[in-house]
């Protein structure tokens, strides 16, 4: 199985002056639709995921190889004049720029909107920034962890994963493909400010607006994916890994009440109470337990994988979202791109260089 199976995106051109992972993210996303990826690095060190752990080789990393495979390397001091113009010569034949600066340094490097527009008139060209071009904090310096805070969608506990980074970089990825197709139609040219922290806010569009409804209507809120319902909630077993329940639907907590034999719960799908029963009866047996009893039926139940789990689950295996590559350092794991077209015949894919 190969990694990328579909190229709509094949003839067109991104220069990507973005770092680490969220303009990595959006332009990964295009590399892998056919698109063909400048990454503009500088020249001591390159992209902050070359130095990230484990390695890969000298000057790569497992990141690395995720995030930039399938883009071409070009290193450029962007103070220097002569790599300035390299640059500038690459953008002149390109269809879109995305960069990740804060406010105004673009600009100062000579690579912001009108300088670029100046070269090449129907330039698409992403802004993609913590907290956006304007606004009080437009300066302020930010990580993924502040941007889901600001957007109200932060726990007790840390995501495993970067929500805002990753949000962000798919719809800047869906950004350049609107723009190009405009510009391929008239040749209008688009400068799109897109923030981080607006990319956290519209991933929880629903509950944003379900809270702020709920504020204003002066009634309470009601959603079992508040972590207070039962029946939507992550219990651990006694082997010390967990089990995701999520039978938010009635007929599926009637069937995982119905296979433990608690048909008394029934009633009690929404009860915050019976978290704490719940748990004490899941904690009695190993995950396989309850994967045997609950996950083979149709509950929406599931075990909770660690990452290192992954590679041995069947589903992620027979669909292919992961496949094992040749690397300097022996074979490696690879998240695939997750577009599949049914009608395409595979194709193989560049890694990082």
């Amino acid at each position: 199985m190969t990694l990328v199976s579909w190229r709509p995106l094949d003839g067109v051109t991104v220069v990507d002056f973005t770092r680490m992972a969220p303009g990595g993210t959006g332009t990964l996303l295009l590399a892998d639709l056919g698109a063909t990826v400048h990454k503009i690095e500088h020249p001591t060190g390159g992209d902050d995921t070359r130095h990230l752990k484990p390695k890969v080789g000298a000057d790569s990393s497992a990141q690395h190889q995720y995030m930039d495979r399938g883009k071409h390397s070009v290193r450029a001091d962007l103070k220097q004049q002569a790599d300035l113009a390299l640059v500038r010569s690459l953008v002149a034949d390109a269809d879109a720029v995305i960069e990740s600066f804060r406010p105004g340094v673009a600009a100062r490097l000579g690579i912001g909107f009108r300088d670029l527009a100046a070269i090449n008139p129907s330039l698409v060209y992403v802004s993609l920034s913590g907290y956006g071009q304007s606004g009080p904090r437009a300066a302020t310096a930010g990580h993924d962890l502040n941007f889901v805070g600001y957007a109200g969608l932060l726990g007790e506990t840390v995501p495993r994963v970067l929500q805002a980074d990753v949000t962000g970089g798919i719809l800047a990825a869906l950004a350049i493909v609107s723009g190009v197709a405009r510009a391929r139609q008239d040749g209008t040219p688009a400068h799109v400010d897109l923030s981080l922290a607006d990319a956290a806010l519209a991933l929880g569009g629903m509950q944003v607006v379900e809270a702020l409804a709920a504020r204003s209507l002066d009634v309470e809120v009601e959603t079992p994916l508040d972590g207070q319902s039962p029946c939507y909630q992550i219990y651990r077993c006694a082997d010390g890994r967990s089990l995701a329940v999520a039978a938010i639907e009635p007929k599926f907590w009637q069937r995982t009440v119905q296979l433990l034999g608690r048909e008394e719960w029934l009633v009690r799908q929404h009860d915050p109470t019976l978290i704490s029963e719940f748990g004490a009866v899941i904690a009695t047996e190993p995950q396989a337990h309850w994967v045997e009893i609950l996950v083979e039926d149709d509950t929406c139940v599931s075990p909770v994988l660690d990452p290192q789990d992954v590679s041995s689950d069947s589903h992620i295996l027979e669909r292919g979202a992961l496949c094992e590559y040749d690397s300097v350092a022996g074979p490696l794991w690879q998240v695939a791109s997750p577009f599949r077209n049914l009608a395409t015949i595979p194709a193989a894919v560049g890694h990082p260089n």
